[in-house]
């Protein structure tokens, strides 16, 4: 989505500068921090482009078969690009800055090592499959237009460019707009240093106010500074800050024989030495002050060029954060059967040198040495309620102090009267044991099922693994329904596993990779074991949720592998906690497959959930509260069931259909 300035004077030198480019090629990129990350396609060519001829197909960074692509990538369909415009690709999970120019949104871009290809139909575009998909490299007749990267294996962290090494990690690069087309030779496009780059190398997280509005083959002169980041706080202490420059189409020197000028520029408004090159500037800088650079290209005889062609920069350096935080210690005020309360201490040196806001999320209460006064001690937080966790946040003033961190405070287990069940009263019923191969770094958790017809106070119970690492944790406070589920998990929002809540944070334990177990203790009675069996099918391997037989559904059963069954999605997390679809897995090859059911949103939001099936026949849907009374039973029409009767909380739905029944957990905000 192209930015355009309805200038007369740019549009008549566009007519003179401007020349077109032999077909669409990227233009830009930007392997960013978090999600930030994109591409930018261009179109040069002096007319209006179908993308349906086109694709970006690309390879994971080892891939399969060297030289080949992995994943056959299109465009949304009919979608037509106009000339002078550009098609910008962006992570949906992407900075709203990005998003707000980006076409489509695609989720699976580089992380720096994964390469990209544009290519264009040959007139013979051939998917050899008729699946209705283009599996790898199954497709034929495309010509490789131009390439981010390659498909020729693991390039390590990134491909160098422009002299930078591994720049398409961690980088933003832009095309330099004197190219006039794409290279299908990703060595040459790359280059060896600035000079023989077709790319420019900027800092992370940078560009993205030109995301958008590139326009290449230009004779006309441009200067880009690229480092530093305009914006960027420096670390206290930092004495340098290089600024380094980028000029294309302007030969830099001294006054002479094909030398077009030099570039004029200050510091904080203050006139500095002209400069006859682009090596890059080193500033003296100090703590606590703010630097603004300005440069301007310039002809021989000093005058600013027309149209002007200038860059501004500026950027910080931090005050010094003094105060340091070191160990803190959670105490149990009390420790009964009931909910107890705590204390935190944090110790701290480096105090009196600025003033501190010490925020607790406003639990407990702050007290002992103050850091704004006291240079040694220990702040104490008292009075937080056990099962509490929060964040504590230190911050300093933004006068004379760059502090700003935060600390999390974890509840200790204030356990009194423990109250155990007996073996087989909790069981574990699905796991997702190695979520990394569903791009979920923080996800793996486990469910249990609490088999009494009775709530179960699990406070004080003890989850752990039979491992040699001997990993455990002591719960501190969960309630489990009679004949209902509750899930552990390591972050709340699961990620991409389905982003349902989970019931218990727990941390200091990890399900392993197939070598490990789970075992639940109460006081040293067993209560239920699960042990891996090292197999091919129990933990499955490629880390989809695993889910126990509705027919094993005991303390026996639910340690034999061939009871658990591969979980009702792909990510497991859309069914966690849901009695009967949880655990839809039979030993019958006639089961009834919850995963025909699509149930969103899952919380809902705004008054509606939306059930869709793979099945045309009708649907029944009945609600239940917590305490097993139906609230709703209609049959689903539009696909929608109006819940905006029910208040907050947590509810079950039954879903029926062809004389089968699932049961799923809905939950209302």
């Amino acid at each position: 989505m192209k930015k355009i300035y309805f200038l007369l004077f740019t549009c008549l030198l566009t007519a003179i500068s401007f020349a077109q480019t032999s077909d669409l090629y990227f233009s830009m990129y930007g392997e960013g921090s978090s999600n930030n990350k994109f591409l930018e396609i261009y179109n040069g060519t002096g007319s209006d482009v179908n993308l349906d001829d086109y694709a970006f197909p690309n390879v994971s960074n080892d891939p399969t078969v060297v030289g080949e692509y992995e994943f056959w990538n299109t465009f949304p369909s009919g979608f037509i690009l106009a000339d002078g415009d550009v098609f910008v690709i962006a992570h949906g999970s992407a900075d709203a800055t990005i998003l707000a120019a980006a076409d489509m949104t695609f989720n699976f871009l580089s992380n720096g090592d994964d390469g990209f290809a544009l290519v264009a139909n040959d007139g013979t575009w051939n998917d050899a499959n008729t699946n209705g998909t283009v599996d790898a490299g199954e497709m034929t007749g495309f010509t490789v237009l131009d390439w981010l990267g390659d498909f020729d294996g693991d390039p390590g962290s990134g491909w160098d460019v422009a002299g930078v090494t591994a720049a398409t990690a961690n980088h933003t690069l832009t095309r330099k707009t004197s190219v006039c087309g794409p290279n299908n030779d990703w060595a040459s496009s790359a280059g060896t240093d600035a000079n023989d780059s077709e790319w420019i190398v900027t800092d992370i997280d940078s560009g993205w106010d030109n995301l958008g509005s590139y326009v290449g083959c230009s004779s006309d002169p441009v200067l880009t500074i690229t480092s530093p980041v305009d914006g960027t706080a420096f670390a206290s202490g930092t004495t340098n800050v290089d600024v380094s420059i980028d000029v294309q189409n302007f030969v830099i020197g001294n006054p002479g024989a094909g030398i077009d000028g030099h570039i004029h520029w200050t510091l904080n408004g203050v006139s500095q030495p002209m400069k006859y090159n682009t090596d890059p500037e080193s500033i003296t800088v100090v703590d606590g002050e703010s630097y603004t650079v300005f440069m301007q290209l310039v002809d021989n005889s000093h005058t600013p060029i027309m149209p002007a062609v200038e860059q501004t920069v500026t950027f910080s350096v931090e005050f010094p954060c003094d105060l340091q935080v070191g160990t803190i210690t959670t105490t149990c005020d009390t420790e009964t059967a009931g909910v107890d309360t705590y204390t935190v201490s944090i110790e701290y040196t480096g105090g009196g040198t600025s003033t501190y806001i010490i925020d607790t999320e406003g639990f407990g209460s702050v007290g002992g040495d103050d850091p704004s006064s006291v240079t040694d001690g220990t702040i104490t937080i008292t009075g937080v309620d056990e099962g509490t966790n929060f964040t504590i946040t230190f911050t300093g003033d933004i006068s004379d102090s760059s502090c700003d961190f935060t600390r999390s405070i974890t509840s200790p287990a204030c356990v009194g009267g423990v109250v155990c069940g007996s073996y087989g009263d909790i069981i574990i019923t699905e796991i997702m044991q190695n979520p990394n191969v569903v791009n979920d770094s923080e996800g793996e958790w486990f469910e249990v099922y609490n088999t009494t017809g009775a709530p179960i106070n699990m406070q004080g119970w003890i989850i752990k693994d039979d491992a040699s690492a001997g990993e455990e944790f002591v719960i501190s406070a969960l309630i489990v329904p009679a004949n209902g589920y509750a899930v552990f998990g390591i972050n709340a929002d699961m990620g991409t596993n389905g982003g349902v809540p989970v019931d218990y944070e727990y941390a200091g334990i990890s399900l392993g990779n197939g070598a490990d177990g789970l075992i639940i203790e109460c006081s040293g009675t067993m209560i239920d074991t699960v042990i891996w069996d090292g197999g091919t099918d129990f933990p499955d391997p490629t880390g989809i949720s695993m889910e126990l037989s509705l027919t094993a559904f005991n303390a026996d059963d639910n340690d034999i592998g061939a009871n658990w069954g591969e979980g009702s999605s792909p990510f497991g997390g859309g069914d966690l906690g849901t009695p009967g679809s949880a655990n839809d897995f039979t030993l019958s090859v006639d089961s009834f497959n919850a995963a025909q059911f699509n149930v969103y949103p899952n919380p809902v939001t705004n008054g509606f959930v939306n059930i869709t099936s793979t099945d045309n026949n009708d649907i029944s849907v009945a609600i239940f509260d917590i305490l097993g009374k139906q609230v709703i039973n209609t049959n689903v029409s539009n696909k929608r069931v109006d819940v905006s009767s029910l208040k907050t909380g947590i509810y079950m739905m039954r879903i029926s259909q062809n004389g089968n029944s699932i049961t799923k957990k809905l939950v209302i905000k």
